[in-house]
């Protein structure tokens, strides 16, 4: 038997499909002796596309994100009707407002191609023969797999046709099949195993009557529908999937230069705190909302052994939330696995500061924290279990520990008032150097959701989205059990207090690349550091014992009777009125975050997080918001032959008492006593003497290998650097160069102009490597374009030599002139010296 499994835009270009590296696991195992394809179609129609139109990536993106729209599905409408021009004007009036008109035209073009487009790819797939073509769906994906599902059956009317995936779950899939008659079968619910007993009965000629879930026709042609399993499948039932297809076309797609591709993996299902309160607004999860988690030793090591198979360290969990055992089981061997993986996981955002700063140390470097609100009496209304000071908190020390956080802001919810978004947009300032949402918007009603199923929590009258009539030629019953979004009458805020939050959201984002607030605690002092343009004062310190305690103690939300409790019986001896007092004037320089009768301190330990900040001007080009201070002039700066240590990169409060370090030996090992420095809680970092090339003599060459080694590892480690470089002859070749935290001086020709070419285009991770399980990943971004290198079988102690620089006499001539040829080692006289630095931080886009 021969299956071919597609996935059709508009899935994401980045990730392969979970669903279909899954069945094509189990499919393999099942029949041993069929074959089984995978095509990425998403790939695919990029390339065909942009050879026809052109398509970039925000391009892509736009359509990818556009589902709540119907833009994305409304594209291959016309493929599914066979029609260039379906329903144009329709679906133009419908969006007016909504999609930009750039976006509606390019819509309009591919729109038209979309019918040969899907004819080009049936045609690729069905000139390999297969007996079985499956299609999974979920999104945005519905139109261009009917499409294709048409076609298919049209031109070879024995290939048996079947869609799976999120959008076929519960009546949806029942509609599906009902609807379009060139579907042979749909299945509903989890697919591992009615998908394998679908093709035993196709191979047995026998009949699917009892396969749980499975939607089919008899010989007659009358639709069944079979009832959907009772139970979800158990952990130890989830496969690991297999993605061999993906990475192969991705890497010869023009998904290769756009994106760096991505491993989705699953430690679970379901969702630990839906079966106990479900959001009111949340359709995940379907008909199954029982959690269900991998064993943590199998998990890692599968986990660990994919990256291993792919040669990828970029990790997407498919999971709706983190298994809290997994703090104390996973996490801590992740964190030890010699693997700098890039994480991305959905949490749950009442966690602290210590089980976020191990969630970095394991490679988890993004969360998506279900926020959605900063207003505790909103968050009520959705019954997400958290409070607003809770969900600042979790900002707050997300910044602390560097975690990047993803978030949308919700509105729209019954019984939500004008007052519950008042006091929180006027608190707004407050919160500009903290992630600022990713958008605003209206809440839709999704199918499964609470707000779906009971009408008594707002929303009564519900009907299918208005798109899918434009989309589809269907009656309206039937959209009505085939749609997952539906409309109903807004409910919640005034549409002038929605636009009100809009634009407050929208001065955070562009406030937040500059806006910066940090402390750094001195144990009987703490002294503060703002540049957010809201405020006016540059730097801070809190001195008296009791206003440093109850700095402390509003780490945590807190009521102003509590807090006073606890200072009392900490044995300040301070009344009501001093606690008001004191709130007042922290209210006042933006340090305080106020709702529901609690208070927290919004200020972040200091972690150069302005540094991992970055801007898009108009295209992909990444510019970070980088400050430089005239060369340090502290009195701490005189002659020395060690380095120099801060708490904090801001040179006014580098002046303050306390926050000079000392100094530390200017030793040659700098890869290990940069991350001593690190770990003491150095931010800020002097060399001792300039860096200068083509001195000539070993010792000339050593010292300045020790300067740029030093400079490298501040730099990968996301610290800030005093240097001066003196290129000699190199000049030109500064671009090598051109990834290291900028100097305060090049000196030789154009030095100056260099200098300034440098702090223009400098960004963070410009030219970093990370470690995999036996292979080394480098990625360049020097020259403009990524260049992605795979070192397959590095010799971890060439490497380890490279890095603090090593003679070039211990390699053969032909490895010398390979690393050379590479861009990744530079000669330094005698001694060949690594330039990319170890990534260990990752920036935040805003």
């Amino acid at each position: 038997m021969h299956i071919t499994l597609v996935n059709m835009p508009w899935a994401s270009i980045d990730f392969p499909s979970l669903a279909l590296g899954i069945l094509k696991r189990r499919v393999t195992d099942a029949f041993p002796d069929s074959r089984v394809d995978v095509v990425h179609a998403n790939l695919d129609y990029l390339d065909w596309i942009t050879e026809r139109a052109g398509l970039t990536r925000d391009e892509y993106t736009f359509c990818w994100d556009s589902y709540f729209t119907g833009y994305s599905e409304w594209i291959f409408s016309s493929a599914l009707y066979d029609d260039p021009r379906w329903r144009n004007d329709e679906f133009a009036d419908l969006v007016a407002g909504v999609v930009p008109g750039d976006m509606l035209a390019k819509g309009r073009h591919l729109h038209a191609l979309a019918p040969e487009y899907v004819d080009s790819l049936v045609g690729r797939i069905l000139a390999d023969r297969p007996d079985v073509v499956g299609f999974s769906t979920t999104f945005a994906q519905n139109s261009a797999v009917l499409a294709a599902a048409r076609l298919i059956k049209k031109a070879a009317p024995e290939v048996r046709v079947v869609l799976g995936g999120g959008n076929c779950d519960g009546p949806q899939g029942a509609a599906l099949h009902r609807g379009f008659p060139f579907v042979d079968y749909v299945n509903r619910g989890e697919g591992e195993v009615s998908f394998t007993r679908l093709l035993t009965c196709l191979r047995d000629a026998s009949s699917p009557a009892d396969i749980p879930g499975l939607c089919w026709r008899d010989a007659d042609g009358t639709a069944h529908a079979n009832a959907m399993s009772a139970a979800p499948l158990p952990a130890s039932a989830l496969v690991t999937p297999d993605y061999t297809d993906y990475f192969e076309q991705h890497a010869a797609s023009r998904a290769g230069a756009m994106a760096e591709p991505h491993l989705v993996v699953e430690s679970s299902r379901g969702c630990w705190w839906g079966q106990k309160h479900h959001c009111t607004f949340c359709g995940l999860n379907g008909s199954f909302m029982e959690f269900r988690s991998k064993s943590p030793d199998r998990f890692v090591d599968e986990l660990l052994a994919m990256t291993e198979r792919y040669r990828v360290l970029n990790v997407a969990v498919a999971d709706n939330i983190l298994d809290m055992a997994y703090l104390r089981s996973v996490v801590p061997r992740l964190a030890e696995a010699e693997c700098d993986l890039r994480v991305s996981y959905e949490i749950k955002s009442n966690m602290r500061r210590e089980q976020l700063a191990s969630l970095v140390a394991a490679g988890i470097h993004y969360v998506q924290p279900g926020i959605e609100s900063l207003s505790g009496r909103v968050l009520k209304l959705m019954d997400k279990g958290v409070t607003g000071c809770q969900n600042v908190r979790m900002l707050r020390d997300a910044e602390s520990v560097s975690l990047g956080v993803v978030w949308n802001y919700l509105f729209g919810f019954p019984d939500e008032t004008e007052e519950d978004y008042e006091s929180v947009i006027d608190q707004f300032p407050s919160l500009h150097h903290l992630a600022p949402p990713n958008g605003v918007t209206r809440i839709a009603i999704e199918r499964f959701s609470p707000y779906f199923n009971r009408p008594e929590l707002g929303f009564g009258d519900l009907r299918p989205a208005a798109h899918y009539a434009v989309i589809y030629d269907l009656p309206e019953a039937e959209l009505r059990d085939m749609a997952y979004v539906f409309d109903a009458a807004h409910r919640g805020i005034s549409a002038t207090q929605a636009e009100r939050l809009e634009k407050a959201i929208e001065t955070w984002r562009h406030e937040f690349p500059r806006g910066r607030l940090t402390q750094c605690d001195l144990t009987d002092s703490v002294v503060l550091t703002n540049t957010r343009p809201g405020f006016a004062w540059r730097t801070l310190r809190i001195e008296e014992p009791w206003e440093t305690a109850a700095f402390r103690l509003l780490d945590q939300p807190c009521t102003d009777d509590v807090l006073l409790k606890k200072l009392r019986a900490g044995g300040h001896d301070v009344d009501a009125e001093d606690v008001a007092d004191l709130l007042s004037r922290w209210r006042t320089r933006g340090l305080l975050f106020e709702d529901g009768g609690q208070t927290v301190h919004v200020v972040p330990y200091a972690a150069n997080q302005d540094l991992m900040r970055w801007v898009t001007h108009g295209g992909p080009a990444l510019v970070p918001a980088l400050r430089h201070g005239p060369a340090d002039r502290s009195p701490e700066a005189a002659a020395t032959t060690a380095l120099r240590c801060w708490r904090e990169r801001d040179e006014e409060t580098r002046a303050r008492d306390g926050i000079f370090m000392g100094e530390e030996p200017y030793e040659d090992t700098a890869v290990r006593s940069v991350a001593e420095l690190v770990a003491r809680g150095t931010r800020h970092v002097a060399l001792p003497e300039p860096v200068v090339l083509g001195r000539g003599g070993s010792g000339g060459d050593r010292r300045a290998v020790r300067g740029l080694t030093h400079v490298r590892e501040l730099t990968g480690r996301g610290l800030s650097v005093d240097w001066d470089l003196d290129l000699g002859g190199e000049i030109g070749a500064w671009r090598l160069f051109s990834h290291l935290y900028p100097p305060r001086s090049v000196a030789g020709p154009d030095g100056d102009a260099v200098l300034e070419q440098w702090r223009t285009t400098f960004h963070m991770n410009k030219c970093g490597y990370r470690r995999g399980v036996g292979f080394v990943e480098v990625t360049d971004l020097r020259h403009g374009a990524q260049r992605r290198v795979l070192m397959r079988k590095v010799n971890k102690e060439k490497l380890a030599a490279l890095l603090d620089g090593a003679p070039a006499s211990d390699f053969r001539p032909r490895e010398t002139e390979a690393f050379l040829t590479s861009g990744l080692v530079h000669r330094v006289g005698s001694l060949l010296w690594w330039l990319p630095s170890r990534i260990t931080r990752w920036p935040v886009v805003g």
